[in-house]
């Protein structure tokens, strides 16, 4: 399926960006999945998504026998897929920090490191060498430095995704139109590491002084922390997934991922799918008026490079899961 990209526009008046605007072309991979029988629709699922492919096919497979009422086969999926989905955000992370960043701080990526680790994160087959490289990582982390981003927000952002349960998403995911728009108490948010993470102090001290930005790009190391230290002892991983049942045949699945808060519901007709709705992290975080829009609405920029870069940094510290297109337009 053609994933569709981000269109990301900028209005500037040689001084500073006005306004931001975000469309998105993303189709509504969901609605393929009706009238499927329930085995072929969890084969379909992982080939849906080029990325967090673990926790797409762990949502969807604990999103069903939630509406199946099958509580032992609920806890026995979240346990086997914890770890896959672990390694699998361990690896997003990197990517981004390792490659992606550096250019946009005025470093070179650090592309024959990622790949040792990423040969390392294939080579995990069990607890003990999970655990072996929770180590390795941990002990990684300690002699990382955060790249700077001295960017700063000039305007108030939207809140941040709240931790919830799935049977707490239950009562909020029973409309159509949050799949593509979603919201929470009626109000665009922020998913991510930033969420999971914003009690830690300094985190909180980068929120508050309006960097936003650099306060992301130290989430993601406080999330690879969690993560390496969760790699010895697994059963901390549960709290990264969870389902509930809705009602009668219908299930829904909270998986957390490197981007973000990602959640399933599903409703059953038998044994075939009825209804399918996702509601994926980068339709939190590039809401139309959500945390790309408010942020660089009013930031300072001199030239059109100035406001592309400050674009670009905001966008990958939002983690798209999609390519972004980028454009700048006179006010």
């Amino acid at each position: 399926m053609e994933q569709g990209v981000l269109q990301l526009t900028l209005t500037w008046d040689g001084r500073r960006i006005v306004a931001a605007a975000v469309a998105s072309t993303r189709p509504a991979a969901a609605r393929a999945l009706r009238g499927l029988p329930l085995e072929r629709a969890l084969e379909v699922v992982p080939r849906l998504f080029g990325i967090c492919r673990f926790a797409q096919e762990a949502a969807a497979r604990l999103s069903v026998c939630a509406a199946r009422a099958e509580r032992s086969a609920v806890a026995a999926t979240s346990l086997a897929a914890a770890l896959a989905v672990a390694l699998e955000a361990i690896g997003e992370h990197l990517w981004r920090l390792l490659l992606d960043w550096p250019p946009l701080c005025g470093r070179a990526a650090r592309q024959s490191e990622f790949l040792r680790w990423r040969k390392q994160l294939l080579a995990v087959d069990d607890a003990a060498a999970a655990a072996a490289l929770g180590g390795r990582l941990d002990a990684w982390l300690d002699a990382e430095t955060t790249p700077l981003s001295e960017q700063r927000q000039a305007v108030a952002t939207v809140l941040l995704l709240p931790r919830l349960s799935a049977a707490e998403w239950a009562a909020q995911l029973d409309a159509e139109a949050i799949a593509g728009l979603p919201t929470v108490a009626g109000q665009p948010a922020e998913t991510g590491a930033l969420a999971r993470h914003a009690a830690k102090p300094e985190l909180a001290a980068l929120v508050a002084s309006g960097q936003r930005t650099q306060a992301r790009l130290a989430a993601r190391y406080a999330d690879l922390r969690w993560l390496a230290q969760a790699l010895a002892a697994p059963a901390q991983l549960s709290a990264w997934l969870d389902a509930a049942a809705v009602a009668d045949g219908c299930g829904l699945a909270r998986v957390e991922t490197a981007r973000g808060t990602l959640l399933h519901r599903v409703e059953l007709d038998g044994d075939r799918i009825a209804r399918y709705l996702i509601v994926a992290p980068t339709e939190w975080n590039f809401h139309p008026q959500g945390a790309f829009v408010r942020e660089l609405g009013g930031s300072p920029a001199r030239t059109r490079a100035e406001a592309l870069l400050a674009a670009r940094r905001v966008a990958l510290s939002l983690d798209p899961c999609v390519p972004c297109e980028l454009a700048v337009n006179d006010a």
